[in-house]
Formats: C-alpha cells, sequence, structure tokens
C-alpha cells in the first residue's frame, strides 16, 4: 500500500493534468466557435466551463475537505456579490455590467461583448417639447417605418409608411400622413455590406424632424442599456445608442437605435424610453468576455444581423 504522501501526491498530479487538459479543450472549443459561429461548438465551451469548474471545486475539496470548498465558495459569491454592488455604488448604477447579446450595434459592439456602465444623464442630441404635445401622442398605434413605396410606372422609392405587425413581422399598409405627428421620419436608403462580398440598398430612416429640428444619427451620442416597457416588441435588456431625447415638460425621454438596424427602436415596436428605464450608459467593453453569460444561459445559436454592417 502506497503512503498517504504519495496517494496525495499522485491524486494531486492526476488533477492537475486533467485542468491542464480542460483548460486545453475548453480554448480550443472557443477559438473554434470564434471562426465557426457553430452552435454546436458554443455548446462544448459551455460544458468545458463547467467541467473546469467541476473539476476544481473536486481538486481543492480533495487536498482541504468539503466542508473547506462550501466555506471557500461562500467567501467568493459574498466577493463578486460585494464588486458587483460596490461598482454599482461608484457607477451610480444597479448593474454596472452587461453583455451584448445581437448584433445590432455592429460594428461599435460586437455580440459576446461584456460592457461597463455608468449612471448618470446619457449624451444626445436634445429637443424641448411641451408634455402635452407628448402625452397626445399614441406612439404604437401611429407606428411608421421606412420602405418602399410603388409610384407612377413602376418605380420603387423609400417612403414613410403606416405597418401592421404579422406572424412574420412588420408589413407596410401604405404611405403615412405624418401630418401632426410629433416625430416625422426622412426616409433614404442605406447600404448593407455582408461579410460574404455582397451589398444592397435599403430602406433606412436617415433624419428624425421633430419640434421643427432635424436630427440625424450621430456616433458621438452615448450608447445606453435600458428595459423596454411591457408590450414593446423587443425583450430583455437592450443595449443600443441615443438617437434623440426629448425633454417633454421637464422629464426625459430617450428614442434609441441599434448602430447596425435600419429603423429607430420606436419603428420596430418599441415605445419611448423615460429616465428610469435607463440602466446606464456604456463606458467601456471587454471583448469576449460577455460570452461566458452568453453560453451559460443557452444563448448559442447566432441572431440575425451578424451577417452584414449597416453603412450611411
Amino acid at each position: 500500500m502506497e503512503k498517504p504522501e504519495k496517494e496525495f501526491l499522485k491524486r494531486f498530479v492526476e488533477w492537475a493534468a486533467a485542468t491542464k487538459a480542460l483548460y486545453i479543450v475548453f480554448a480550443i472549443v472557443f477559438a473554434l466557435y470564434l471562426i465557426t459561429k457553430s452552435a454546436i461548438f458554443a455548446i462544448l465551451t459551455a460544458l468545458s466551463l463547467i467541467a473546469l469548474f467541476a473539476v476544481d471545486t473536486l481538486q481543492s475539496a480533495s487536498k482541504g475537505g468539503w466542508k473547506n470548498e462550501a466555506k471557500e465558495i461562500v467567501i467568493a459569491v459574498l466577493v463578486a456579490a460585494a464588486i458587483w454592488y460596490g461598482g454599482g455604488f461608484i457607477l451610480h448604477t444597479g448593474a454596472p455590467l452587461d453583455a451584448v447579446v445581437s448584433c445590432s450595434m455592429l460594428p461599435n459592439l460586437e455580440r459576446g461583448d461584456m460592457v461597463i456602465l455608468q449612471g448618470g444623464e446619457p449624451g444626445a442630441p436634445e429637443v424641448s417639447v411641451s408634455q402635452a404635445q407628448f402625452s397626445a401622442q399614441d406612439w404604437r398605434k401611429e407606428q411608421v417605418v421606412c420602405a418602399l413605396c410603388e409610384r407612377p410606372g413602376g418605380r420603387m422609392e423609400p417612403c414613410a409608411a403606416n405597418v401592421v405587425m404579422t406572424p412574420l413581422g412588420l408589413k407596410a399598409t401604405g404611405e403615412a400622413n405624418q401630418t401632426g405627428n410629433l416625430l416625422q421620419y426622412e426616409c433614404g436608403t442605406c447600404a448593407r455590406s455582408y461579410f460574404d462580398g455582397r451589398s444592397e440598398q435599403v430602406p433606412c430612416t436617415k433624419a428624425v424632424l421633430v419640434g421643427g429640428q432635424r436630427v440625424v444619427k450621430d456616433y458621438s451620442a452615448d450608447t445606453v442599456v435600458y428595459t423596454p416597457a411591457q408590450g414593446d416588441t423587443f425583450r430583455g435588456e437592450t443595449i443600443h445608442r441615443v438617437y434623440l431625447k426629448i425633454d417633454a415638460g421637464g422629464k426625459k425621454y430617450y428614442f434609441t437605435r441599434g448602430d447596425n438596424n435600419d429603423q429607430l427602436d420606436l419603428q420596430y415596436g418599441n415605445s419611448p424610453i423615460p429616465e428610469e428605464r435607463v440602466v446606464g450608459k456604456v463606458i467601456a467593453r471587454l471583448p469576449y468576455v460577455g460570452y461566458i453569460k452568453l453560453f451559460l444561459f443557452g444563448m448559442f445559436g447566432t441572431p440575425a444581423g451578424c451577417d452584414s454592417v449597416m453603412g450611411g
């Protein structure tokens, strides 16, 4: 029979070898995911992360016992909570970190980025209106998008169109009469460039007219994380750039748009964003770190829009 110290050394070497092998497996499958964007490699990456945690836990427990390991896990959770809430206190936000889950902010933010958030009022073009003007709008009923409308002779031109929501998405129902609407849309075409070399011109919102002012996309405006309202088209916390903010009798409302989207979030069926639904503004990004959250929460598939970038 081997001496206890030799048995311990043998097991330690075995655990160390297993951990090293898992780190190599993790690095390989994650690199393959980044190259292929295959859901299979995303699942394997998540499984390797879980396996790494399990092996590390078993290794620590074999050295110090399960009671000591449980104590270390509790301490780690408390430290993480202290960092989360401490960071939130310093940055004046209830959620100092978030992960980018879609490609709607390409090329400035990529899926899998972890963003650091700060509280405070986001910077963006601002227009003031009365509270009565703002409250008179039925934002969902007056939903307008930029689409292609047929002209005499069969020519198709960009135009502002009324839309309805169908099981297949938004459907234009005819040109919109924007008279009396607080926001009016100036429609045109934008170039969408695909990563396989293709490109096309698609209808897009070129500017918004409000309160006698013309507002265009401004990449110097802040990007924010906000919580959509109940009934909005978007679900879950959304990371988009502020296109416009409206001061309605002293209360601020934000209108956002993804850098890689052809329309404002409002045109996709969301409502204006009041101050209290803004979680924070993005002040920094950590590439790839957000994939940990995505994979552990089962977000393996690549969403629509990740194959191209919207130009001006």
